[in-house]
């Protein structure tokens, strides 16, 4: 329940992401080659920064920027993701990933996500994953086979989460999440 004052904050979507480099030709022609990221922007001169994107309804969606990092410290980020529509547009990142011998690739589920955890060439860790039609508790998280025929791995997946707690049809956390976010 909110209290008198507190703000009603609307949804909100990841935009981008803006990572430091150290060499911009080969994360240009990693995410190109490997996710089939676009170029649609480059900066000029010594900026030399580079837009990619592959959605059509965002100018970018990550930013390669050649400077140094202005940070002191490691990054706090532990990884960035990215959401696919179903377990065909996951296994194509799958298979087109797989493809490269330096990229070593992680396949799990969450019980909520089917994702693919990687690194890029200077170790940021990304992460693509597409949902389930299950809800668990957090954290969840155990290997799963994407050579699996779809049908497979939802069995597969549905039976390792079926006795654990709160385990329920998405559909039915959401209604109760979007009610406890109203009241």
């Amino acid at each position: 329940m909110k209290t008198e004052g507190e703000v009603n904050f609307p949804n909100m979507g990841l935009s981008h992401v803006e990572l430091y480099v150290q060499d911009i030709a080969k994360m240009v022609s990693f995410y190109t080659e490997n996710l089939g990221f676009v170029v649609t922007d480059k900066g000029e001169g010594s900026a030399g920064m580079v837009f990619l994107s592959r959605n059509p309804e965002e100018h970018h969606q990550i930013v390669l920027n050649p400077r140094e990092s202005h940070r002191t410290v490691e990054s706090p980020i532990d990884h960035i993701s990215f959401r696919v529509a179903s377990t065909v547009e996951l296994k194509t990142f799958y298979k087109a990933l797989s493809r490269s011998p330096d990229i070593k690739l992680d396949t799990v589920s969450h019980g909520t996500a089917w994702s693919i955890y990687f690194r890029d060439p200077e170790n940021n860790r990304f992460e693509i994953f597409t949902d389930t039609p299950w809800h668990v508790n957090q954290p969840c998280k155990f290997a799963v086979d994407f050579s699996l025929s779809d049908e497979a791995l939802i069995a597969f997946t549905e039976n390792k989460i079926k006795d654990l707690p709160e385990f329920s049809i998405v559909g039915e956390w959401k209604k109760a999440h979007s009610e406890s976010l109203e009241s």
